[in-house]
């Protein structure tokens, strides 16, 4: 390892290790092994990397997504600490191979296997690349399941809940790894019964209740205290400290707002123009890595494509669609890398496309 990269993890990790200790309350299961390996674990929020790193007490070279390099002084430092840049959703040839030369010179690489940290509190299923490359059979793997992190800080959330998070730490040989980190926090606390305090639990309920569950009026439903409401029709959900809305979990009613989406696109209720939000737009020349233009102003949609200040992106041209903390859209458009900081409508706007989208394939309209 460089001196430099030395220093600044003899700083960073016993700092890490007590603002872990003082701010949550990990419980540990199992042991880590000592290096070279690669880890893996289910990704329930952003401070997930610092678990980890609390309790291994050793530098890790996480994978990370590229939009955190975009700051130059974030960028310095993290790729000092041997840190390795990924743009979500591609395929990256350069990010395996710096994986392996990694692990052969001794370090310890850190994978978040689903790439994203989860929405609604349950692991998505992980395939491709990562498999292929835990089944290689000469790489020692570490997975960890993490529980109770997602019900601790909810990403559609915007205030954090304080109480317990488990470690599930296990050795494999192999991607049966990436069964072992499947986690849905739902089934897990109503095992375990929890609770997670805080206030303003409901803050932030926008993110993911788009519709009413009552009247399915579109963008009707506000947070206020421990409570959502619909202002059309005066209903009300109460946000517990178990975590649960009104009795179900997150998963079950993103799964429902989902279905009522599908419903509203069939509906054709955007088939003019609708104004949905503020928002912030940076896009960069993907080669010259330089910043293309950078505006903001009001979010417009309809049933093809989304404008923000004077841009139009039209959804069967967009690629490499993800979300990045609960603000931010990303995504790739013919050379352009396109970023959409937005206070509410990040996760509206990835299902929106994703569900046009598919529209668009099914019709063969792309």
């Amino acid at each position: 390892m460089r001196t430099r990269s030395r220093l600044l993890w003899g700083a960073a990790l016993p700092f890490i290790k007590l603002w872990i200790k003082n701010r949550y309350d990990l419980k540990i299961v199992g042991t880590f092994p000592e290096p070279p390996y690669i880890l893996i674990a289910n990704h329930t929020q952003d401070v997930d990397p610092f678990f980890l790193l609390s309790v291994i007490g050793k530098p890790v070279s996480f994978i990370i997504n590229n939009a955190v390099f975009q700051n130059p002084v974030v960028s310095h430092v993290l790729r000092n600490m041997d840190m390795i840049s990924k743009q979500k959703e591609t395929s990256d040839l350069r990010t395996i191979y710096k994986v392996l030369k990694y692990i052969k010179s001794g370090r310890t690489v850190g994978i978040f296997a689903e790439g994203n940290a989860t929405w609604d509190g349950v692991s998505k299923n992980v395939y491709g690349g990562t498999s292929k490359l835990l089944d290689r059979g000469t790489i020692p793997i570490v997975a960890v399941r993490i529980s109770g992190g997602y019900l601790v800080n909810p990403r559609w959330a915007d205030k954090r809940r304080y109480g317990p998070i488990e470690l599930n730490i296990k050795e494999f040989s192999d991607s049966s790894a990436l069964d072992h980190i499947q986690q849905s926090d739902w089934e897990w606390q109503r095992k375990t019964g929890y609770l997670y305090k805080g206030s303003s639990r409901a803050a932030g309920i926008e993110r993911i209740i788009w519709f009413c569950p009552a009247c399915q009026a579109f963008s009707t439903v506000n947070a206020k205290g421990n409570d959502a409401y619909c202002f059309k029709c005066g209903n009300s959900w109460h946000i517990s400290e178990t975590g649960f809305i009104s009795g179900h979990s997150v998963h079950h009613v993103v799964k429902e707002q989902k279905k009522m989406l599908e419903q509203f696109l069939k509906e054709r209720q955007l088939k003019k123009d609708k104004e949905i939000g503020d928002a912030h737009l940076n896009m960069w020349h993907g080669k010259e890595k330089k910043k293309y233009v950078s505006g903001q102003g009001r979010i417009i949609i309809n049933d093809q494509s989304f404008e923000l200040a004077g841009n139009r992106f039209f959804y069967g041209k967009i690629n490499a669609l993800n979300t990045f903390m609960s603000t931010m859209l990303e995504f790739l458009y013919g050379p352009y890398l396109v970023r959409i900081k937005t206070r509410y409508n990040a996760f509206f706007l990835l299902n929106l496309i994703k569900t046009t989208r598919r529209w668009l394939q099914c019709f063969g309209k792309q």
